[in-house]
């Protein structure tokens, strides 16, 4: 993963609204393609999630990160919607 990749979507994502980090994260929901930047958007949006406190076990298992469905924000948690 690109280090400066990362850091420009860690700055980019620390100063969006938690409904805005959501948004992105169903942005790339069903999104196959893969790639350096992707793998360091998708670490920088799932760190910035658990900085603030969201609870991301319903996507995130600590090694594997699913964008299988879109979720809502929910008491501080991720939930998937059905």
């Amino acid at each position: 993963m690109n280090n400066s990749f990362y850091n420009d979507f860690a700055a980019c994502f620390a100063a969006c609204t938690l409904t805005s980090l959501v948004e992105s994260f169903n942005s790339q929901v069903g999104n196959r393609g893969f790639n350096s930047m992707r793998a360091a958007h998708d670490k920088a949006l799932i760190d910035e999630l658990v900085r603030r406190g969201v609870d991301v076990s319903a996507v995130f298992d600590g090694t594997t990160l699913s964008f299988a469905h879109h979720v809502v924000l929910d008491n501080n948690s991720l939930i998937i919607k059905k």
